[in-house]
This record gives structure tokens, sequence and C-alpha cells, in this order.
């Protein structure tokens, strides 16, 4: 079992059991549920709980407890995890009492559509970037890459950085993602715009003063000593782009690096719609380009669509507009 997920409560022995169900089941492993069920276990061991039932008062002591001044995104997530390894005690057959979820909240982040001109100022601003002096732990060689990389295929930046050179074929002009919020591979096409971006960065990448650089399972976003790139050193590069772009910024709100993922979605719903194709028939393929669990996922960037581009809704079929009804507000 990993390192991190050691329990030492009473509920110990049904916790790894419920947690390899999980994890056979391929649930992330940066689910939200393990963090629950690890602030669960160190409850129950500092309340010295003298056997596994579960009842209602005692998991709504733990909520009092351990969730003062969380979100109330975060209170749902770890009641719904509990009330899952509950009803997990209950199949054994012991007597536990599921807990009420709360209602859960509604997304309040509108994410940033950027616009098509706004694109084009991001990658001129990240082309110029420039390094004051040399420091080989920057990530500024990648940077210009990276955005293209995030706009032309909708991935997520943990999922761009966690790209190995491997899963970067030039020649058939596919990617791999391999290491996925879902734990579903997927492959995204390379198109031409990327594949020249990819292939300049490529060129510049091989007169690194690197061993192995070009391995096939060394990472192929790197720094310049040649080291993975790590989602958290890109925010400070982004937020200059976006200044060098005239694009404002405000802490806390955005625009972020995660709305490119938004923004793909979202013009390639305008761009097919205006190609002519049914959007009822092409959000499964964007879904899956997305690397969603299910369409309903995908279906709230129709809604977006809407806003963004108010002639979008003309461009649907009636059935398509029946399944997505226009919103007027997000």
């Amino acid at each position: 079992m990993n390192e991190n997920r050691k329990y030492t409560s009473m509920f110990a022995p049904y916790l790894e059991r419920f947690v390899a169900m999980k994890d056979a089941g391929g649930l992330s492993p940066r689910s939200g549920l393990y963090d629950a069920l690890r602030l669960f276990d160190r409850f129950a061991t500092q309340e010295s709980i003298p056997n596994v039932e579960l009842r209602a008062e005692t998991i709504a002591h733990w909520v009092e407890k351990t969730m003062s001044g969380n979100k109330p995104a975060t209170i749902y997530e770890k009641i719904s995890a509990i009330g899952q390894f509950c009803k997990y005690l209950i199949r054994l057959g012991i007597k536990c009492e599921v807990p009420a979820y709360p209602r859960k909240p509604k997304k309040t982040y509108t994410p940033y559509i950027y616009s098509r001109e706004e694109i084009q100022k991001i990658f001129r601003a990240a082309d110029a970037l420039r390094l004051g002096s040399l420091r080989y732990h920057s990530v500024i060689f990648s940077v210009p890459v990276l955005l293209r990389l995030l706009y032309s295929t909708g991935m997520r930046i943990g999922e761009a950085c966690s790209l190995k050179n491997s899963d970067v074929d030039i020649q058939t002009g596919k990617i791999t993602v391999r290491n996925t919020k879902n734990r579903q591979e997927r492959l995204l096409p390379i198109i031409p715009t990327l594949q020249y971006a990819v292939t300049q960065y490529l060129d510049y990448r091989r007169k690194l003063p690197v061993k192995n650089i070009d391995n096939p399972d060394s990472y192929f976003l790197v720094n310049l000593r040649g080291d993975r790139l790590h989602p958290s050193c890109i925010g400070a590069w982004f937020h200059k782009i976006l200044r060098d772009a005239d694009i404002k910024y405000i802490p806390g709100i955005g625009p972020r690096i995660h709305d490119l993922r938004h923004t793909f979605a979202v013009h390639a719903l305008d761009r097919m719609a205006k190609e002519g194709r049914d959007v009822y028939c092409i959000l499964p393929v964007l879904s899956v380009a997305l690397g969603h669990k299910c369409v309903t996922d995908t279906e709230y960037y129709v809604r977006i669509t809407n806003q963004a581009y108010p002639d979008f809704s003309e461009l649907t079929t009636p059935i398509s507009e029946y399944v997505f009804p226009t919103i007027k507000t997000i």
C-alpha cells in the first residue's frame, strides 16, 4: 500500500480494502476521496472510537471538528467520500448510518474564454520571453510550446507536463496522453501549426548539453537542465505573458492557464458548428478529446459557447437545441 495511505484507527483494515477496491476501479490517485479517508482515520484514532459501527452523530462530530473553514465544495466532497465508505461497511454486514449529504454546491467560477486575437497575442508574448540572467532551472525554454499544446489539444497542464518523448509522435501526427485524471488513455491529433512548433522546440532542445534528452522514456517538456516541467513553475511566467499581451489579470480570479483548455473546447465547438456539423453528433468526439468520463461533463461547454458566440445557437439543429438549451447567463 502507498506509504501515504497507512491507517491507524479501528477502521484500518476496512479502509485498506476499500481503497484497494477504489484503486482497482481506476480512481485517480489525486481524488479527494483518499484525503477524506485519511482525515477520518486520524479523527477516529484521536477520538478512540471503540468499534467499527458508525453512527450519524459520530460523523456529525467529525464534520464539526475537521471541516471548520472549508469551502462548501470541499465539505460536500469529504462527506460524500465517508458516505461511500459507510455503504461499503453496510455491504459487509456492519451496522452503519449513511450521513445525510449536503446540497451539492453549484460551480461559481466562470471560465475566461480567450478570443482568437488574444490567443495570438499570448503566443507572441511567449515567443518574446527572455531571461535576464542564465538560470538552468528556468522553464522559459518550454513555455511557448506548452501553451500551444494546451490550446491546440485541450489537455490539462498536468497531462502535458507528464508527456514522455515516446508519447509525442510527429511522424504519425499523434499524441498519446497516459497520465490522465480519469486514468483513461487517449490519442490527440497534432495539427500542422502545432507540428511546426513541436519540431522547432525539439530542434532547439537537442542543442542542450543534457545526456539522454531524446531518450523515449525522458520527459518531453523540460527546463534548461533537462528536468521535467512542473505545473507549479508556470504560473509566474504566464502572468507575465498576460501582462505583455495586454490581457488584464486579477489575482484569485483570472484568467488562468487552465482557461486555455476551456477556450479550446469553445473554439472547437464554434468552428465545427460553422462548418455545418451537428453539435449533437460532435459532442461525444469532443468529450473523448477532453478526457471526460461522460458527455454530460462536456455539455457544459455548449452553454459557454452559446454565451461567447450568440449566433452559435442558430447553427445548431432543433434536436441539439432541445438537448442543450440556450441559457442567458452562466
